[in-house]
């Protein structure tokens, strides 16, 4: 086996077994969205970094940058959302309300310093554009629920918490500046160490010190949002909003979300419910998202919104190589030469057919590699079908009376 040629850091190969599960991961995400009527939309992956910038006060920040003919910047996408808020916000600007989209794609970023991530990152999500209060919030959430059961996550945890009642806290904390700074920085860097080091003497009353001090590690269930409301009472209205869109997600049958404080975003267009979906066998979120109210102003027609994404390669290592993945098609020895007729045949009935010559030692080991179950031989008067997985065998006179009928 010869060295592979090197690539960038954070991107790899795809062969074609994982690539086929992709696919089927992603098929079945889309599958479930359009059930509530999402429909896809596709952006380009190379965007002109001026217009993506309008997303950020300080523009898209960590990016790959490159020049066209003309000498503009040119920004390779480097998060899905804020493509397709333009998007909504100048292709589909007199869509009537609500505007309900979804996409497959992949975003660009360059990894952050010191940390081991992927710079490519493969997504499928939905956004809800033109609604809002807890009904939008809370049918996002039973969107992806039923999207991760059909891919094969039925017991995926979601989490939601809320940068509004995040900066109510903080307001009301009476916290500005600098230490207003500081606060959000320790949150997005999830660091329960800096964030109380900056809310130390924030506030005077012992409740609502305590929950300041604590915001970032509070996670359970709703008494944590009228924990929060009696001990920063400007906080109430934010934390009722929250506890609403609970119970919607509960009465689309989603079991009641996690509340947890700590559940923030990387970006700063994120203004009110976020939400992270945790799978077992996956280290990291294996969805995330939230509500992004004043994304669509920055392009044009400002328009309420809240959507949410999932990360196909963190949901395929928690799923696992699909089993159905290696039932997918036969290889026909004889398929390219002497049973050329019987192979278009096959391919006729929609069975996925690799054709190999007569002779052909190696059958089972490509059937195997390839992710095929199953292997066609002629012999005599008979078709002899192998299960190169369970090792047993069939006979058949005619392929049309095969397993696949």
């Amino acid at each position: 086996m010869t060295d592979p040629v090197p690539l960038p850091a954070g991107v790899r190969d795809v062969l074609p077994v994982e690539a086929a599960e992709l696919r089927s991961l992603g098929d079945a995400l889309a599958r479930a969205f359009s059930s509530f009527g999402y429909r896809e939309v596709m952006t380009p992956l190379i965007e002109l970094a001026d217009v993506l910038d309008r997303a950020e006060d300080e523009g898209v920040g960590r990016a790959y940058r490159l020049f066209d003919d003309e000498g503009r910047v040119l920004v390779l996408r480097p998060d899905l959302t804020i493509p397709i808020a333009r998007l909504v916000a100048t292709r589909m600007a007199d869509h009537p309300d609500p505007v309900r989209v979804s996409y497959n794609a992949r975003a660009v970023r360059p990894p952050a310093p010191g940390k081991i991530e992927g710079a490519e990152q493969r997504q499928a999500g939905i956004e809800l554009v033109g609604v809002d209060g807890p009904e939008a919030d809370g049918e996002v959430i039973a969107a992806l629920s039923r999207a991760l059961t059909a891919a094969g996550i039925p017991d995926a945890r979601i989490a939601v918490g809320s940068v509004a009642v995040v900066s109510a806290v903080i307001d009301g904390a009476g916290a500005v500046g600098s230490t207003r700074d500081a606060l959000w920085a320790a949150l997005r860097g999830r660091s329960v160490v800096d964030w109380r080091a900056a809310a130390g003497g924030l506030a005077e009353a012992p409740a609502a010190g305590t929950v300041i001090a604590d915001l970032p590690t509070l996670r359970g269930g709703v008494e944590v949002l009228d924990r929060i409301a009696t001990a920063v009472p400007c906080a109430a209205a934010e934390c009722d909003r929250l506890h609403a869109v609970v119970e919607v997600a509960r009465a689309h049958g989603v079991p009641a979300p996690m509340v947890d404080m700590g559940v923030v975003r990387d970006w700063s267009y994120y203004s009110g419910v976020v939400i992270e979906a945790y799978a077992p066998g996956a280290m990291a979120p294996v969805a995330m998202g939230g509500r992004y109210d004043g994304l669509g102003a920055r392009f044009g027609r400002a328009r309420p919104a809240v959507g949410v994404a999932v990360a196909l390669d963190l949901l395929h290592h928690a799923v696992g190589r699909g089993a159905e993945q290696a039932d997918t098609g036969v290889v026909l020895v004889g398929g390219c030469d002497a049973f050329i007729a019987e192979a278009s045949d096959l391919r006729a009935r929609g069975v996925d057919v690799v054709g190999v010559p007569v002779g052909y030692a190696e059958a089972d080991a490509l059937a195997l590699a390839d992710g095929r179950r199953l292997v066609v031989r002629r012999d005599g008067e008979e078709w002899v079908i192998g299960d190169v997985i369970s090792g047993a065998a069939s006979r058949t006179p005619d392929l049309g009376s095969g397993p696949w009928t």
